[in-house]
């Protein structure tokens, strides 16, 4: 078959990615570059790689059918592209991020709801406390969350909310979405022009949003005043260009929302003269809601070869008109 005979290079620094690819398909002949790039990669048919070793490149790939991506974002390529790619080019995306994100999420709703940052300080301090939320939390089917973006990762993080009982609010890109079927976890959908009620209606705000020029500074100015009534805790595991810093700074110290968990910004990693890092009502992750496991790279590659050699669309194709 024509298709085991294709050269596939694999470009990437995640450790014992090509191990993995080789168990997924064994009878395939991988390739892995790392010296003399440039040579070698004008061969490939097929690519998987990290988007920052491939940007330089992508139009210098003659012979390139395919690049699979080991991230889902574009933030490292789409600056590179100016004119149509002459190869297909999908992310990373799907279950495997979906499944850590939600945990990353639903972890810290509950260490905020409960309080386990107090109870921390106060095992330091050998003091037995059941003040405040300590004992008196809410619990995740009390609450209303609002998810930003309801794409795989997305809606994987919505699922997993609405199974432990959240009532699921959601905004898009889309003018609407009918929520049955895959979108039947969602109790009530929300495009631009309802930004304001979405945000006012969430206890807690969860974006999952890429980088676009339709989400770049989508919460700047004051539109999160509308979160003051619930005092409303802001999770950020999409992009940092969703808010400026000093927006975001604002709208913690005029109490607008009551805490923000961040795990991507603007500029990482994150200046250490930030503001961000001495704020009470900021807790800090370095962009690890969701990593790129090899494994879980090796098997989607092998799902989307299979569609690939049978010429049906895979799901993470990008679409570079909508800048994901």
């Amino acid at each position: 078959m024509k298709f085991l005979k294709m050269n596939i290079s694999v470009i990437s620094k995640i450790p014992n990615l090509m191990k993995e690819l080789k168990i997924a398909l064994p009878q395939l002949n991988f390739q892995e570059i790392n010296e003399e790039l440039e040579t070698n990669i004008t061969n490939a048919e097929i690519i998987v790689g990290d988007y920052d070793l491939l940007a330089p490149h992508i139009y210098n790939l003659p012979k390139t059918k395919w690049v699979q991506g080991t991230w889902a974002g574009l933030d490292a390529i789409m600056p590179h592209i100016n004119k149509p790619l002459p190869y297909l080019l999908t992310r990373f995306s799907g279950q495997h991020f979906g499944q850590m994100m939600a945990e990353y999420v639903i972890t810290n709703i509950v260490n905020h709801e409960r309080d386990f940052y107090a109870i921390s300080e106060n095992q330091k301090a050998c003091n037995w406390s059941q003040d405040g939320n300590i004992n008196n939390y809410r619990v995740i089917s009390d609450l209303t969350i609002g998810i930003m973006g309801i794409g795989n990762i997305g809606s994987w993080i919505g699922k997993c909310l609405n199974l432990l009982g959240a009532k699921v609010l959601a905004y898009g890109r889309r003018p609407s979405v009918q929520l049955t079927g895959e979108y039947s976890y969602i109790s009530e959908y929300f495009a631009k022009p309802g930004l304001p009620m979405f945000l006012k209606n969430s206890d807690y705000i969860i974006n999952v949003l890429p980088t676009t020029s339709e989400t770049r500074g989508l919460l700047n100015g004051n539109v999160l005043q509308n979160c003051k009534e619930r005092e409303s805790v802001f999770i950020n595991v999409g992009r940092g260009t969703i808010i400026d810093e000093k927006d975001l700074i604002h709208a913690l110290n005029n109490k607008w929302i009551s805490q923000a968990i961040l795990d991507v910004f603007l500029v990482e990693p994150l200046p250490k003269d930030s503001p961000l890092w001495t704020m009470s009502q900021v807790k800090i992750t370095p962009h690890v809601a969701a990593v790129s496991k090899p494994k879980h790279v090796a098997e989607q590659f092998k799902e989307n070869y299979e569609l690939f050699i049978n010429n049906k669309p895979i799901p993470t194709t990008v679409n570079l008109a909508n800048e994901y």
